[in-house]
């Protein structure tokens, strides 16, 4: 022990009464500072209390009973693939032909991430700011229910099946439930934060991704007319594109990626906020561009693709102007295809009936596809 090492306190305190320490005795005999804050100890030291709230307990959550039916906006604790790692889910729905395959979205903590797509949670509902993750939805086993946590409230609930059917493009997103703001460009890091989620949670579905058949169809538990489509993907073009573009292992940016490809800047910033052009589809050329140089097998893109398209814009452009397109003039350098829009403007409408979207849909896949063949 060295002349700066002057003794604490408490070590001072345990030499007045008597401690055997012979270092700490050695360093008192030869320290003047410790001498004298030795002598001005007073004779009896009492610690401070301290203030109630200091051994107050933090507040537990009450046990929940596990219920005797599982049942479309009840929160469970889940287990994954990994014996250290769980997460809390949504239920949605369940699997008719698969009883034990449930749909589920997660739950995430930092509300503050939550798009226009995703539900947010009253700060009640679990203790802390949350929301569920409806664009990381995913399917996993019954038996990987460990622990329920909470039942959403009715309204809640069906606010829950109503923004699934909404993905879906079933009907309008609900205007009455709580979501978190629209993304509104590139800047926004909300999309690649639930590509990494999207990584993340993939240790959540393994176990039922091993069983589920190519024609399992997910419907709602408490509404038959709300289903799944067959093979729903587990994300959009955007979550697709977050995954190589971000997180430690991105081979991609979004810079090399435009180089590289080639597309424009435009279509990239859209294809990163789920939105394609399905009514005039100007941008196959580059969306097949990006999968075919980020390598994505069709297996993967086209569902991802099909999600995106389903929750988005567009429908069949027809005709509804006289039987000769009017004269335009066009600068050297116009493409083709703006041509045609300017000579075909204001006499043309946009079928957004369910069968038109439905076929423009199969056409858009139909003719991505082609495209990604022909690049090899």
């Amino acid at each position: 022990m060295t002349e700066l090492e002057c003794l604490s306190l408490m070590e001072l305190v345990d030499l007045r009464s008597g401690d055997p320490d012979a270092a700490a005795a050695a360093h008192l005999a030869r320290c003047p500072r410790c001498q004298a804050l030795l002598a001005e100890l007073p004779a009896d030291i009492r610690l401070p209390a301290l203030p109630p709230a200091a051994f107050t307990p933090q507040a537990t959550r009450a046990p929940q009973p596990r219920p005797e039916r599982i049942r479309t906006g009840q929160l469970w604790r889940a287990a994954s693939d990994d014996p250290d790692w769980s997460w809390v889910v949504a239920i949605i729905g369940r699997a008719p032909d698969a009883p034990e395959h449930l749909l589920v979205a997660p739950v995430s903590e930092d509300a503050q991430l939550a798009t226009d797509r995703d539900l947010v949670l009253d700060p009640t509902t679990l203790g802390y700011n949350s929301f569920i993750d409806i664009s990381n939805l995913g399917v996993l086993l019954e038996e990987q229910l460990q622990e329920p946590i909470a039942t959403l409230p009715r309204p809640t609930a069906e606010g829950l099946v109503a923004l699934y059917r909404s993905t879906l493009g079933a009907l309008e997103p609900p205007a009455e439930v709580h979501v978190g703001l629209p993304v509104r460009d590139r800047a926004d890091p909300r999309p690649l934060a639930a590509g990494g989620r999207a990584e993340a949670l993939r240790a959540l579905w393994r176990p039922a991704d091993a069983e589920v058949t190519d024609d399992a169809s997910l419907a709602i538990v408490e509404d038959e007319a709300a289903r799944a489509h067959e093979d729903e993907p587990q994300g959009t073009v955007a979550t697709l594109l977050a995954q190589r573009l971000s997180g430690a292992e991105a081979e991609w940016d979004r810079s090399t990626l435009l180089e590289t490809s080639g597309i424009e800047g435009s279509h990239l910033d859209a294809f990163l906020d789920d939105r394609l052009d399905l009514t005039d589809k100007r941008d196959l050329d580059d969306l097949a561009g990006v999968l075919h140089t980020l390598e994505v097998p069709w297996e993967e893109a086209q569902p991802a693709v099909h999600l995106t398209l389903i929750s988005g814009q567009g429908g069949r452009r027809e005709s509804s102007g006289p039987g000769m397109p009017l004269a335009a003039r066009s600068r050297p350098g116009t493409s083709e295809q703006d041509v045609t829009d300017q000579l075909y403007a204001d006499q043309s409408t946009v079928d957004h009936s369910e069968q038109a979207r439905a076929a423009e849909i199969d056409s858009y896949l139909a003719e991505l596809r082609r495209r990604l063949e022909d690049l090899g």
